[in-house]
C-alpha cells in the first residue's frame, strides 16, 4: 500500500538510502588505514560500510560511510569490543586522578553538570601530548581539527542565520565555554610535571572540546563515550541506532539482547523513519523569553480592606449625626426620653444592617477571591492561551461584585454568578488538560507552573574562575564514587533497524536523534535539507491582543513572558497556534465553553484561522531573502560550509512557514465550503493550495478535519 507521509515524501526527494552517483571511494588517508586496521586485529568487525567523500550541492567536499554493498534490515554494520572505548572512567583512573581529587569544584558532578566533558578535555588533551606512546594515540589522532560547530562560528557567519534567540545563545555558550577553558588553564599550570606548556591552549581547547560535543556517545551508556570509527557516521533521519551485545556467559545478558534476524524488506514493505528504535529523542527548548518587567496603572485590583474602611468611615459619619438632638420647646421630658429610646433603637439597627450588609458583602468578595485561588493553582497563567480566559473570568467576577456593592444585583444573584464563574473555570480547566494531554501530548502541571519557569530565568551572578574553585568543601563528602564500574555490554553495535536498509553506493547514516536544525547546529555544526523533525519557534507579542484590564494588569503583576511561543513542523498541524488565535475571539457568554479548544462553531474557527493565517504571512515577510533565492544559493560554489549550512537553516524555515500557511489556507476553503452548505467530504476534496501533496496534507490534518464533521451535526 502507497504511503504519502511527510517523512516518505522527504526520503524521496533526497533519497536517502539509495545508491549516491557523486560518492567517490578513494583509499583512507594513510593514518585512518592504519587506525582501521589496528582496530579490525583488535576485534572490530565492520561490515559493509567503507570510508568514501560526498559532497553537498554546491560541490564542498566531506567524509562518509557508504554502503559497499546492499544492507539488509536488522543487520549490523559495526562492533566495537567494550574495552577498545573511551570513558570517562579511563579518565578518572588515570594519573590525573589526584588532580581530579584535588579539584572536585571543576571535575564532580556534586558541582558541575558538565563535569565528565572536564574530565575527558583534560585526559585527551594529557593523551595527546604523548604522542605514540598513548594507548590512545590513533583515535585522537584521527580526530580532525577542521570541524566545529555553531558555537565557534564568526559573529558574521552566525548572523547569517536571520535567528537572533540563536545566535544570542550560541555567543552564551561561547563565552562558558571560555570560562571552562580558563579554569581548565589555571587547574592544569598548577601540575607542570603532568601538562607541557604547550598542551592547554585555546586551540587545542576547541579543538577536543568540539569532539566532545559532536562526536561522543552517553544516553543509555554508564558514561560519556568516545567510540572508535563510529565517528564517521553522519547524520540524517533515517533509523540506524547504536545497541548492546552480551557474550553467552554475560550474566547480564537477557532475551532483549539477542540480535535480531537479518531480512531483505520486499518491494512493497515501505520503510520508515516514523519507528525510533535505538534513537534517542532530543530536547530542543532554547530559553529565549524576556519578561514584563514594568507596572500597568490603569487598573488597580479592588482592595475589601480599603473598601471597607472607607464604607466603616462613611457610616459613621453618617451614624454620627443622629446623636445631634434637643429637647424642644415645651416638649414634656417623658415624650424627650422616649424619642432618645427610639432614636437609640434606630441607631442600633443602623449599626447592625450594616454590620449585616457588611459582611455578606465580604462573604461575597471571599467567595471571589477563592475562585481566583483556584483559577491560581489549578491555571497556568502563562500558558499560551489561559490569560485570555482568565482575564474574562476576573472581569466578570469584579464587575459582580462592583454591581452588588454598588446596589445593582441582589445578594443570592451576586453569590450565583461566582458560583457559575468557579463552575466555568473548573470546566476550563478539565478541557484545558484533555487538551494538553491528549491532542498537544504534554505533562499536566498541576500547580502555578509559569511561577517555577519565571524563577529559572532569573539573572544569575556571573561566574569566574575564582568563583567555582573557591567553592567551599564539605570534608565529611565524598565527591566521586569509590568504584567506577564498566559497562555490562561486552560489545558496542551499530545496526540497521528492522525498516531500514540502504543500496549499495548509498551513504549509510547513523541517526543522531530526532533533531531540529537548530539543535543540529548548536551540537554539531550542521543543517539538513527536508529535515522531517525540524520546526520553527513562531514568537507572537500577545499584549496587543488581550481585551480585558484584569488579564493585561495579571501579565504585569506576574511578570509573564513577553512571548506566545509556537512549534510549527513539517509533520503536524499547529492546534495549540490555532487555539491561541481563537482564544482572542473566543467571548464568554457567547460562545460555548467547549468551543475553546474543540471546533464548534465554524464562523469562530474561520476567524482564528483567518488572524493565524496574517500573523505567519507578517513572519516570513521578515525575512531577507525569498525561498526561491535561498534554494538557488545551495548551488553556489563560492559558498563555504557555514555559508552552506546557514542557507539551509534559513531555507528550512521558510519551508515550515509556507508549508503552514499552506495548511491553513486548506483549513479555511474547506470551513467556506461548509459554510456555504457542502457535504462534509466534498468539502475535503483537493484544493488550490494542496498541489501536488494532498494526500499528505490530508493526513496532517486529519484530526482537525474530524472536528470539522464532528461540528456538522451540533445543535445550532
Amino acid at each position: 500500500m502507497k504511503r504519502h507521509t511527510v517523512g516518505k515524501r522527504f526520503r524521496k526527494i533526497k533519497g536517502l538510502r539509495k545508491s549516491d552517483p557523486n560518492a567517490i571511494i578513494p583509499e583512507p588517508p594513510k593514518q585512518l588505514q592504519d587506525y582501521i586496521e589496528i582496530l579490525t586485529s583488535k576485534g572490530v568487525y565492520i561490515n559493509k560500510v567503507k570510508y568514501a567523500i560526498f559532497q553537498t550541492k554546491n560541490g564542498l567536499k566531506y567524509p562518509g560511510l557508504i554502503a559497499s554493498e546492499k544492507i539488509l534490515s536488522n543487520e549490523t554494520l559495526v562492533q566495537v569490543p567494550r574495552d577498545l572505548l573511551l570513558t570517562t572512567r579511563h579518565a578518572f583512573e588515570s594519573p590525573l586522578k589526584q588532580m581530579f581529587l584535588d579539584h572536585p569544584q571543576f571535575f564532580s558532578n556534586q558541582f558541575q553538570s558538565s563535569w565528565e566533558d572536564h574530565q575527558l578535555m583534560a585526559f585527551i588533551l594529557y593523551e595527546y601530548q604523548r604522542g605514540p606512546e598513548s594507548e590512545w594515540h590513533l583515535l585522537i589522532s584521527n580526530l580532525p581539527r577542521d570541524i566545529d560547530y555553531l558555537v565557534f562560528w564568526s559573529q558574521e557567519e552566525q548572523d547569517l542565520l536571520d535567528d537572533e534567540q540563536l545566535v544570542k545563545l550560541a555567543r552564551k555558550q561561547y563565552q562558558e565555554f571560555l570560562l571552562e577553558y580558563e579554569t581548565l588553564k589555571f587547574i592544569t599550570d598548577k601540575y607542570p610535571q603532568l601538562f607541557k606548556p604547550d598542551i592547554v591552549t585555546l586551540e587545542n581547547a576547541k579543538w577536543i572540546y568540539t569532539h566532545l560535543v559532536t562526536r561522543c556517545f552517553g544516553k543509555y551508556l554508564a558514561y560519556v563515550t568516545m567510540v572508535p570509527f563510529c565517528e564517521l557516521f553522519n547524520h540524517e533521519c533515517t533509523d540506524v541506532f547504536y545497541d548492546f551485545e552480551y557474550n553467552a556467559d554475560n550474566p547480564h545478558k537477557s532475551e532483549e539482547s539477542e540480535q535480531t534476524q537479518v531480512k531483505e524488506l520486499k518491494e512493497d514493505e515501505e520503510l520508515s523513519v516514523t519507528s525510533s528504535e535505538g534513537s534517542y529523542n532530543s530536547e530542543d527548548e532554547i530559553s529565549d523569553s524576556e519578561y514584563i518587567t514594568d507596572t500597568y496603572e490603569q487598573f488597580k485590583e479592588f482592595s475589601f480592606d480599603d473598601f471597607s474602611e472607607q464604607s466603616t468611615q462613611k457610616f459613621y459619619e453618617e451614624f454620627s449625626k443622629t446623636f445631634d438632638i434637643k429637647q424642644q420647646e415645651n416638649e414634656e421630658e417623658e415624650e424627650f426620653n422616649k424619642r432618645i429610646k427610639e432614636l437609640q433603637d434606630q441607631q442600633i439597627k443602623m449599626r447592625k444592617d450594616f454590620n449585616i450588609k457588611l459582611n455578606l458583602q465580604r462573604e461575597v468578595f471571599l467567595l471571589s477571591r477563592d475562585c481566583k485561588t483556584y483559577v491560581f493553582q489549578n491555571i497556568d497563567y502563562g500558558d499560551n492561551y489561559s490569560i485570555f480566559f482568565i482575564g474574562q473570568m476576573f472581569a466578570k467576577l469584579d464587575k459582580s461584585i462592583q454591581e452588588y456593592i454598588n446596589g445593582g444585583k441582589a445578594y443570592f444573584m451576586a453569590r450565583e454568578d461566582v458560583k457559575r464563574i468557579q463552575l466555568t473555570c473548573n470546566t476550563y480547566r478539565n478541557n484545558l488538560y484533555a487538551f494538553q494531554k491528549d491532542i498537544m501530548k504534554k505533562p499536566i502541571y498541576q500547580t502555578s507552573y509559569f511561577q517555577q519557569k519565571r524563577s529559572k530565568n532569573q539573572n544569575q551572578p556571573q561566574e569566574t574562575v575564582d568563583s567555582i574553585l573557591s567553592q567551599p568543601l564539605d570534608p565529611e563528602c565524598e565527591y566521586y564514587k569509590q568504584v567506577w564500574e564498566k559497562d555490562k555490554f561486552d560489545k558496542f553495535v551499530m545496526k540497521a533497524s528492522s525498516k531500514d536498509q540502504f543500496e549499495q553506493g548509498a551513504q549509510v547514516y547513523f541517526c543522531y536523534g530526532r533533531l531540529s536544525n537548530r539543535m543540529m547546529l548548536m551540537r554539531y555544526g550542521m543543517s539538513l535539507e527536508y529535515n522531517k523533525y525540524d520546526h520553527v519557534h513562531l514568537r507572537i507579542e500577545y499584549l496587543k491582543y488581550l481585551q480585558s484590564n484584569e488579564a493585561i494588569w495579571l501579565v504585569h503583576k506576574y511578570q509573564l513572558s513577553k512571548y506566545k511561543r509556537f512549534k510549527l513542523k513539517h509533520t503536524t498541524f499547529p492546534l495549540d497556534f490555532i487555539v491561541f488565535c481563537k482564544s482572542i475571539y473566543w467571548t464568554f457568554n457567547v460562545h460555548s465553553l467547549d468551543s475553546f479548544f474543540k471546533i464548534q462553531d465554524l464562523k469562530l474557527e474561520r476567524k482564528a484561522l483567518q488572524l493565524a493565517l496574517e500573523i505567519l504571512v507578517e513572519e516570513i515577510s521578515k525575512f531577507s531573502d525569498k525561498l526561491e533565492e535561498n534554494e538557488k544559493l545551495l548551488y553556489d560554489n563560492t559558498l563555504g560550509y557555514h555559508e552552506y549550512f546557514a542557507v539551509i537553516y534559513r531555507l528550512e524555515r521558510q519551508r515550515i512557514y509556507h508549508h503552514n500557511i499552506n495548511l491553513i489556507k486548506i483549513c479555511i476553503v474547506v470551513i467556506d465550503r461548509m459554510l456555504d452548505g457542502i457535504p462534509f467530504d466534498q468539502a475535503t476534496e483537493k484544493t488550490q493550495f494542496d498541489f501536488d501533496y494532498c494526500e499528505t496534507n490530508r493526513i496532517i490534518l486529519k484530526k482537525y478535519f474530524e472536528q470539522m464533521r464532528y461540528a456538522l451535526y451540533l445543535p445550532k
